[in-house]
C-alpha cells in the first residue's frame, strides 16, 4: 500500500517519539539526592526474580505522587503478586559511574513518575524473608565515588567485612536527615559483634560493583555496599 508522503512522514514520527525513552540527567548535587524505588518481584524457574527501578536522574520522587501510588497500581502495571515501594531515600555518594543494563535500563512511569530499571536480584526464600543485616546479591555495573574530605558511613561485621552506606531511608524513620547520621549508631539494633562508625577518607574512595554487589540493610533499611578488599 502507498501512503501519501506527508501520512507516513506523520506515521513514522509518531513511532519515532513512542519509541523515545527520556535520558536521566543526574542532579548537579548526588549527595543527600532523594530518590524513591519500586521493585517487582517474580516467581521464575529458577527462583524468586525482583528488578529495581529507581526515579534518580528524572526527578526527586514529589511526596503527593509516590504517596498515591496504591498496590493495586503496582500490581496490575507488573502483573505480580508482589511489589515493594522502596523510598523515599537519598544517596551518599559524590559520583556515579554506570555501564551495560545498569546505565540503559527500561524507563517506565508509574502515577507521573518515571524509573528507569538500574538492576536485578536473584533471590532465595531465605533473602526475601530475612532480617536485617542479611547479605544479598545484586546484579549491576557501578562504581560508586565518595569524595575524600567527606564522611562516609559503614557497618563493620563480626568476620571484618565492611560495609559503606549508600542510601539512608526514610521509610520506618521518615524524620531522618543527613545530619543525623553520624549518631545513627544509637538508632540501631545491632546484631552481637557489629558495630557502625563514621570516617573521613583521605582520598577518593571507589566502591565498584563489576556485575554484582553484595549489599545488606539495617534495621531502618538504610542500605550498605560491601567493600571488596584489594
Amino acid at each position: 500500500m502507498n501512503l501519501p508522503g506527508a501520512l507516513l512522514a506523520l506515521l513514522l514520527a509518531l513511532s519515532g517519539a513512542a519509541q523515545a525513552q527520556p535520558t536521566p540527567q543526574l542532579p548537579a548535587l548526588l549527595r543527600d539526592a532523594r530518590y524513591c524505588e519500586i521493585v517487582p518481584v517474580h516467581v521464575t524457574r529458577e527462583g524468586l526474580r525482583a528488578s529495581v527501578y529507581n526515579t534518580l536522574g528524572f526527578d526527586d520522587c514529589p511526596a503527593g505522587k509516590w504517596e498515591a501510588i496504591t498496590r493495586l497500581d503496582l500490581l496490575r502495571q507488573f502483573e505480580t503478586l508482589a511489589v515493594v515501594m522502596n523510598g523515599p531515600r537519598h544517596f551518599l555518594m559524590d559520583g556515579i559511574i554506570a555501564s551495560g543494563a545498569t546505565k540503559t535500563g527500561e524507563v517506565i512511569t508509574v502515577g507521573g513518575i518515571t524509573f528507569a530499571k538500574r538492576a536485578e536480584i536473584g533471590l532465595s526464600l531465605h533473602q526475601a524473608m530475612g532480617p536485617a543485616y542479611t547479605e544479598q546479591t545484586i546484579e549491576r555495573d557501578t562504581t560508586y565515588r565518595f569524595d575524600a574530605g567527606k564522611p562516609v558511613f559503614q557497618l563493620t561485621g563480626p568476620d571484618g567485612a565492611v560495609y559503606v552506606m549508600q542510601s539512608y531511608a526514610q521509610i520506618l524513620e521518615p524524620a531522618l536527615t543527613y545530619a543525623d547520621l553520624p549518631g545513627l549508631g544509637a538508632k540501631l539494633t545491632l546484631p552481637a559483634g557489629w558495630s557502625y562508625a563514621t570516617r573521613v577518607p583521605e582520598q577518593d574512595l571507589m566502591l565498584t560493583a563489576a556485575g554484582t554487589a553484595t549489599v545488606i540493610q539495617d534495621n531502618l533499611k538504610n542500605t550498605y555496599q560491601k567493600m571488596i578488599p584489594r
